[in-house]
């Protein structure tokens, strides 16, 4: 039976989801999912629902949701965000729509079971932790949830002595490593990541032309492209339309200040976080921080990091090794090492739920 399983790594993002399969397929979708707004873009498009990247080139003619925007589902809650129920309700159901996409294009064995290990936010609440089971419902037949910087620790086989800080588009969690699945009161979530970054940066350019034109689209590849934490000796000027004419802007500055962000909140967590335990062990996390998530490949992040932790001691940080697929890799490894007795369970638990609910 074990032959016809498939097993999948996910790591569900706020703005990027990626998934590895056993049977060595791997895919990765922006976390975006639209409807044409009527039947004239149902029929140019050809398809009732459209994911990812293809959202973002037919935004005009579709209705469209981030189902994780700002960490909602996965981390706050809908009244944070000013959601009203039916909001809520439009966003689970993209959620849904999104994982069975996802699952589908890493072509599972349509004749076995499909386990799945989805990486969530440290730490997550039950009602967000139930949220996303409910989104993996239909995709798969049992579903285990991690925090997912332990994902990306064990991506890297790094499973001891580490602190693993994971900085995605809604939150930056972090997640110290003994060898052991961690407990949720040691490990950190910040309701904060590269979407305010995102945010910053684009107030500041309007702030100072607030006749250029220019997308949230448009920022986040800018910041992709030639974000930085510190100082560079390079400029970064790039062309915007300013009452219809190209013109260049110097933006460095401003992506120097909207990225620098990061770092306060990054470092309080740190610290806090390592001055919960013993002396010894003080010594081991600083000098073992793992960067993982889109947010870790900011130019300069590792180096900065380090001389704002020299106070407390020092550090020794480095990124890991990939950080679109770190997550969903470790998530995958742990699928495929866990007792079959134990995804039975779950699987028997899910078909009762399923039975119950019907």
């Amino acid at each position: 039976m074990s032959n016809s399983i498939t097993f999948i790594g996910m790591d569900l993002g706020t703005f990027r989801t990626s998934a590895v399969s056993s049977n060595g397929h791997q895919a990765e979708l922006e976390t975006v999912v639209g409807w044409p707004k009527d039947h004239i873009a149902e029929s140019l498009l050809g398809k009732p629902v459209v994911y990812g990247s293809e959202v973002i080139e037919h935004r005009m003619s579709l209705d469209f949701v981030r189902p994780f925007g700002h960490g909602v589902l996965k981390f706050n809650s809908h009244t944070e965000r000013g959601l009203d129920e039916k909001q809520v309700e439009k966003h689970r159901k993209a959620a849904r729509l999104l994982v069975d996409q996802v699952v589908s294009q890493v072509e599972p064995n349509p004749s076995g079971p499909i386990y799945g290990v989805v990486g969530m936010p440290s730490r997550a609440t039950i009602v967000n932790k139930e949220m996303v089971i409910e989104a993996t419902r239909s995709a798969f037949d049992a579903v285990m949830l991690v925090p997912e910087p332990f994902a990306v620790a064990y991506s890297a086989n790094r499973l001891s002595e580490t602190l693993v800080v994971d900085i995605g588009a809604g939150t930056i969690d972090l997640c110290p490593m003994f060898g052991t699945f961690p407990n949720d009161e040691d490990q950190l979530t910040i309701p904060f990541g590269g979407d305010e970054v995102d945010e910053e940066l684009y107030n500041r350019i309007l702030e100072a032309c607030p006749d250029a034109r220019i997308s949230k689209k448009m920022v986040r590849e800018i910041k992709e492209k030639h974000g930085f934490v510190g100082t560079t000796e390079d400029h970064v000027v790039i062309s915007l339309p300013v009452k219809g004419k190209p013109t260049d802007i110097d933006i460095t500055e401003h992506i120097k200040h909207a990225c620098a962000k990061l770092l306060p909140p990054i470092v309080e967590c740190v610290v806090e976080l390592v001055a919960r335990f013993e002396p010894e062990f003080q010594d081991c996390l600083l000098n073992n921080i793992l960067l993982g998530g889109g947010g870790s490949q900011l130019k300069g992040l590792p180096e900065q990091l380090e001389i704002a932790l020299q106070p407390y001691g020092g550090g020794n940080v480095r990124r890991t090794h990939d950080s679109v697929y770190a997550g969903a890799t470790g998530a995958l490894k742990l699928a495929m090492g866990m007792p079959m007795e134990y995804w039975s369970k779950l699987e028997n638990s899910r078909a009762v739920s399923k039975a119950k609910a019907a």
